[in-house]
C-alpha cells in the first residue's frame, strides 16, 4: 500500500478497494467449450468415451460454479488487506492456470484417454483445493461475521444505475496537485479545485457492453465570472479505473480548504485496463513500481504519476445561499434540486452506485442477476 493510501485509510471512515477477479469461471467456460468442440469434431456419437468425457466435463463445470462464491469472498478479503489469505488466492490462480492450459491444448489431443486423464486430474486438483478454501472462508466469518448491506441504499443505487440519466449529483470536485510530493501528512496535501460547482451523472459508455463512467459537467452558475456563451467544461472518469475509495466526514481532515462537510476520495488509475481472452479485466499499471518508505512515509513522485486522486464534496443549498444571498433564488434552486430526485442524493449513495457498476463491469453481468453473496462482496 502506498503512503497516500495508508494516510487516507487512517483518516477515512470507510475504505473501498476494488476486487481483482480470479476469472476461474471464465477459464472453466473456455475449457468446457473446447471439450464440447473436441467431442463434436473428433469423437463419434454414443460411444463410451463420449459419454464419460461429457460426465467429467459436467462435474468440472458444477464444482467450479459451486466454488466461485467462496473464491469471490476470499478475493474481497485479500483486497481489504487480509494478507493471511493470499496463499488461498494463489491456490485459485494455480487452478486457473491448470484449466487454461487444458483449454488451450485439448483440441490438439488425439487420444480420448488422454483427455479423460487431464479432466480427472483437474477434478482432483479442485477437490484438493476445496477444504483449504472452505477453511479460509470460515476464518473470514469468524473474524467479521456476515456483512450487512443496507436494503434501502441498495434499492436506490440500483434505481440510479438502471436510470442513470434521470439522476444527477450536484458536487464540488477537487484533485490532488500533481507536484505534491513531500512528507505524507494531511497538511502535506495540496488540492486544486477543478470545479466549484458541477453535475455528476453515471453514463453507460456502450449499449452493448457493461461499461460505465462518471460524467462531470461544469455548472457555470457557480458565483464566478464566465464569458457569455462559454462552453461548459467536462471530465469523464472510467469507473473500471477506480481502484480505491475513501469516505471521510470532513474534507478539512485532508487539508481541502472550505470543505467542512464529508468528501469521497477516489484513486483513479492512469493505466488503461484491457480485456483478456477470458473477458476478465486487467490493468496495465503495475502498482508494485510505487516505492513506499515505511520508516518515514512520504508522498513520492511515482505515486502521483501512477494514479490521479479526486475528492468529491456534495453541493448543498447552503452553498447556494452563500452565493446568492437572495431568498427567491435560493427557493427556486431548492425546488429544482428536489425535482431531480425522489430521495436524497448523498456521497454514500454515490459510493454504492459505483460499487454496483464495478460489479457489472468486473463480473460482466447485470446486477439484477447477481447472487446475495456477490452483492455482499461488492457492496459491503
Amino acid at each position: 500500500m502506498s503512503s497516500i493510501e495508508d494516510l487516507f485509510g487512517k483518516l477515512a471512515m470507510t475504505t473501498v478497494t476494488t476486487v481483482s477477479r480470479i476469472a476461474l469461471s471464465h477459464a472453466t467456460n473456455a475449457a468446457i467449450r473446447n471439450v464440447t468442440s473436441y467431442i463434436t469434431t473428433q469423437l463419434p456419437k454414443n460411444k463410451p468415451d463420449t459419454r464419460e468425457i461429457r460426465t467429467l466435463q459436467r462435474q468440472l463445470d458444477l464444482k467450479i460454479k459451486n466454488l466461485k462464491p467462496t473464491i469471490d469472498i476470499i478475493a474481497r478479503s485479500v483486497a481489504d488487506g487480509n494478507q493471511d489469505l493470499e496463499p488461498a488466492l494463489e491456490m485459485c490462480n494455480d487452478l486457473k492456470h491448470d484449466i487454461d492450459d487444458f483449454a488451450n491444448q485439448v483440441n490438439s489431443i488425439t487420444d480420448p484417454d488422454q483427455v479423460k486423464f487431464r479432466l480427472k486430474r483437474l477434478l482432483s486438483n479442485v477437490d484438493d483445493a476445496i477444504p483449504s478454501l472452505h477453511l479460509s472462508l470460515r476464518s473470514i466469518e469468524n473474524k467479521s461475521g456476515t456483512a450487512a448491506v443496507s436494503p434501502a441504499k441498495l434499492v436506490h443505487a440500483s434505481h440510479i444505475l438502471l436510470n442513470p440519466q434521470q439522476k444527477k449529483f450536484k458536487i464540488k470536485l477537487y484533485s490532488l496537485f500533481a507536484a505534491n510530493y513531500r512528507e505524507a501528512s494531511a497538511k502535506g496535501f495540496t488540492w486544486k479545485e477543478e470545479f466549484p460547482k458541477c453535475d455528476l451523472t453515471i453514463v453507460k459508455k456502450s449499449k452493448d457492453q457493461l461499461e460505465y463512467a462518471l460524467q462531470i459537467t461544469e455548472d457555470t452558475n457557480d458565483g464566478l465570472y464566465h464569458e457569455e456563451g462559454e462552453d461548459k467544461k467536462q471530465m469523464v472518469i472510467d469507473i473500471n479505473h477506480i481502484q480505491r475509495m475513501y469516505y471521510t466526514q470532513s474534507g478539512e481532515l485532508l487539508n481541502i480548504e472550505d470543505a467542512k462537510d464529508a468528501v469521497l476520495v477516489m484513486k483513479v488509475s492512469k493505466g488503461e485496463k484491457k480485456k483478456n481472452d477470458d473477458d476478465s479485466i486487467t490493468s496495465t499499471t503495475d502498482e508494485k513500481l510505487i516505492q513506499v518508505k515505511e520508516t518515514a512515509p512520504e508522498i513520492v513522485k511515482e505515486e502521483l504519476q501512477e494514479a490521479q486522486w479526486y475528492a468529491v464534496g456534495l453541493w448543498t443549498d447552503q452553498d447556494d445561499e452563500e452565493e446568492d444571498g437572495s431568498d427567491d433564488e435560493k427557493s427556486d434552486k431548492t425546488k429544482s434540486t428536489s425535482s431531480v430526485s425522489d430521495f436524497s442524493l448523498n456521497l454514500l449513495l454515490l459510493e454504492s452506485v459505483i460499487k454496483l457498476a464495478l460489479l457489472e463491469i468486473t463480473e460482466q453481468m447485470n446486477h439484477l442477476q447477481a447472487s446475495d453473496e456477490l452483492i455482499t462482496l461488492y457492496m459491503k
